[in-house]
């Protein structure tokens, strides 16, 4: 069995590389590039595109839409000032191109391309659930011990498309300090988020992580000041 992939999936205009460079890394990258006005392709090596890495959870996000047990998944990715979405759905009810969009790039794959990508990722997702989640007790404890329990954080909510699947949104956010104040009314309440509603109307769930202020939620009828991490407020409002 080998020990890491490479796969590229050319179109006229972007392209994507998908990248596992071995088999006990719970992780994947997913490339994308452009080409240029010169009829060049962009050069990874070189700094240009774009390229993330993804989990384990979301690499199988990716799947259950390619297999249409989803009908979207969106992904955010929150680094710093590096800030990424990434979204795959398909393009219409059809189901027969499957749009992915990686911040401003976006490729569009058709069938075979579609059921290649499908076999490739439920290979590589088998084995890292075989080789990345293993090992002796003494190796995970180290790898537990470099880690810091803030690196990232996942915030996911699902609800229905209109044809019943489910719509998923996994947000990836590194630790950040910088807070702002919002009145909003409490309309939903999950085990990890709130669906807020503001003052100019608009609407969307935050994670209770992110909010560094006392909140009653049995109060829905009245404003609340929250003060919430500026990544989620940016995120949906602008």
């Amino acid at each position: 069995m080998t020990d890491h992939h490479n796969k590229s999936f050319f179109g006229h205009e972007v392209g994507v590389i998908i990248q596992s460079p071995a088999k006990n890394l719970p992780h994947i990258f997913l490339t994308c590039i452009r080409r240029k006005e010169d009829g060049i392709w962009e050069k990874p090596s070189q700094g240009e595109g774009k390229t993330i890495k993804l989990s384990i959870e979301e690499t199988i996000c990716i799947l259950e839409v390619l297999e249409r047990r989803l009908a979207n998944w969106r992904g955010y990715h929150v680094f710093h000032d590096d800030k990424t979405e990434i979204y795959v759905g398909w393009e219409d009810e059809t189901r027969n191109i499957c749009v992915f969009r990686i911040g401003d790039y976006e490729k569009k794959f058709r069938f075979p391309s579609t059921r290649f990508l499908t076999l490739l990722l439920e290979h590589i997702v088998k084995e890292k659930i075989e080789f990345a989640t293993s090992g002796t007790f003494k190796e995970k404890l180290e790898e537990k011990e470099e880690e810091t329990e803030d690196e990232y954080r996942v915030f996911s909510e699902q609800i229905y498309a209109r044809d019943g699947l489910h719509v998923v949104e996994t947000t990836e956010y590194g630790v950040s300090v910088d807070l702002v104040e919002i009145q909003a009314k409490i309309k939903v309440e999950s085990p990890k988020a709130l669906l807020i509603d503001l003052e100019n109307g608009q609407e969307f769930w935050i994670p209770k992580s992110t909010v560094h202020s006392d909140f009653d939620t049995q109060e829905r009828e009245k404003y609340q000041l929250f003060k919430v991490e500026k990544w989620i407020v940016e995120k949906n409002l602008f």
